[in-house]
């Protein structure tokens, strides 16, 4: 009589959710989510650049959570100060119908800020929350105001755009240099958003 044939078993490699990821400041992958049990935040840390960021979390966040939610404050903050190192760069050249365009951009980053503290402040009553939006707010004014004064100005012919070959320079300087002093090991170059994003510990499970 024949063999009965066995059934074939396939073994699945279940994935655990990553625990540590890629820097976007320094290359390394060396952030990690400190939670601690009593508080509501999440500490993100790197340990090679020491960059951190504070985030929310509730009952189902886990590290990769609070790593998504440090990616998106650190991008946030780097656009911030990218606009407004582009900003001065553009009244040095000139660029006023340009300049209308990152004073919009500003106004809006700093809108998002106003609103998201005063959402901390309606969940936790800190004082401090509420002097941040109103900053914020009062920020966004003073942007919209820039862009209205520019375009009048432009639409009255008082300003005028300078004739370059080329506004955009190829190596700008670099906002976000703290002039840190070089480490002894040779560092890694800055991951961009697409490596972070890249990352398998990030989005591998």
């Amino acid at each position: 009589m024949g063999r009965r044939k066995r059934k074939q078993v396939v073994y699945r490699r279940v994935r655990s959710l990553p625990k540590v990821f890629t820097c976007p400041k320094c290359g390394h992958k060396t952030v990690k989510a400190k939670k601690h049990a009593k508080e509501e935040k999440v500490e993100v840390i790197c340990g090679h650049c020491s960059v951190s960021q504070l985030v929310d979390k509730n009952d189902l966040t886990e590290p990769v959570d609070a790593f998504g939610d440090f990616i998106d404050i650190y991008y946030k903050d780097q656009e911030y100060a990218r606009l407004t190192a582009r900003e001065e760069k553009l009244w040095e050249k000139k660029q006023y119908t340009e300049l209308t365009l990152v004073y919009s951009f500003l106004a809006d980053n700093a809108n998002i800020n106003a609103k998201k503290a005063h959402e901390e402040y309606e969940k936790n009553k800190d004082p401090q929350d509420l002097e941040q939006a109103e900053m914020w707010r009062a920020t966004a004014a003073k942007y919209v105001e820039n862009e209205e004064s520019v375009r009048q100005q432009l639409d009255s012919g008082v300003f005028v755009d300078a004739t370059i070959e080329n506004i955009y320079e190829e190596a700008e300087d670099n906002p976000y240099d703290e002039g840190e002093a070089k480490a002894a090991e040779k560092p890694k170059r800055r991951a961009n958003i697409e490596e972070i994003l890249g990352d398998t510990g990030f989005l591998e499970f």
